[in-house]
């Protein structure tokens, strides 16, 4: 079950911890509102007017970086070489301040390059942090989201999808958080017994308003991915279709609702008057390639393997 449906299973949860919401609803809400690269932003061959039939599968894409490289775990000490790949270097930026009196991190993830007009496949926003050289990245951290963005040298590129985490969220304390909900079931539990772990996990979070002493690094990792999906995935954003990793969920809401084969998997529901309140989709990866499916220019497609790149760290110091 990808991050999408397993966002929605936790919203009640969120409410109640700050470790949750991120990879969820509001990753896929911003690259809704992301604006789709304008066509003319990369610099191409003359076209030959040759084309190819290709269409974006969510799993091809996962399949490509598989194994090019395994985060590191919770507790290990790690330092990555800052690398870009194909191109493409990956830029963090953070910055500590307090929120209602909580050390809260924001993280603001991009991309940079020295080729003109690079358009290309990576992450959201797949963050690794870590204190004193130790990884405290929040579980939340490390998952691969592809999205397609074009960079252009001299300038970030901002993913659109910042990170906040605070220390009850970072991984060497965060079982102690799940441990709170651990096996607890809504469907059954009295309000009482709601309220009791609201306020085990309230206390919970006060204990750890303040992150623990120490120097925090902060990466940004990628893979990078040119090819056919990057060019395929040109071709759609130059339509406006955008959040390709939640579109199986997310296609209701896009101009993509129109053909048939989709309204086959998608449940509206209405207020009184027929209003629309909610469009709900599930369409399977089958018939979202069928969907998805264009003439690509050949000139589009580069013919380069994944690889992963690392950003510099973005660094501070907690006393």
């Amino acid at each position: 079950m990808r991050k999408f449906l397993l966002a929605l299973a936790a919203i009640a949860v969120a409410v109640t911890s700050a470790a949750a919401g991120w990879f969820g609803v509001k990753a896929w809400k911003a690259s809704q509102q992301t604006a789709a690269p304008e066509p003319t932003a990369i610099p191409t061959e003359e076209p030959s007017g040759e084309t190819v039939s290709l269409t974006f599968r969510l799993s091809d894409v996962d399949a490509s970086v598989e194994g090019l490289f395994e985060t590191p775990a919770c507790g290990e000490t790690w330092t990555p070489p800052s690398d870009q790949a194909n191109g493409v270097l990956p830029k963090v930026d953070a910055s500590l301040r307090q929120v209602a009196g909580v050390d809260t991190v924001t993280v603001v993830p991009g991309y940079t390059t020295d080729t003109a007009g690079l358009g290309f496949l990576a992450s959201e926003g797949s963050v690794i942090v870590t204190r004193d050289d130790v990884v405290v990245t929040p579980g939340w951290g490390a998952e691969f989201v592809p999205e397609y963005y074009v960079a252009t040298p001299g300038e970030t590129t901002l993913t659109q999808n910042n990170v906040e985490f605070t220390g009850s969220t970072l991984c060497d304390v965060a079982d102690e958080l799940n441990g709170i909900w651990e096996g607890f079931d809504w469907s059954t539990a009295s309000e009482d017994e709601i309220a009791a772990k609201q306020a085990e996990t309230a206390a919970f979070n006060a204990e750890h308003e303040q992150l623990p002493a120490g120097t925090y690094r902060v990466y940004q990792w990628s893979p990078i991915i040119l090819g056919e999906p990057a060019a395929i995935a040109r071709v759609l954003s130059e339509e406006g279709i955008t959040g390709l990793a939640g579109l199986q969920y997310n296609i209701g809401y896009t101009a993509l609702y129109d053909d048939p084969l989709v309204q086959e998997h998608c449940t509206d529901q209405v207020d009184t008057d027929g209003n629309l309140l909610s469009r709900n989709c599930d369409v399977p990866e089958d018939v979202l390639a069928q969907v998805l499916e264009r003439d690509v220019p050949v000139e589009y497609i580069a013919d380069v393997p994944p690889a992963v790149a690392f950003s510099l760290a973005a660094e501070f110091t907690v006393d």
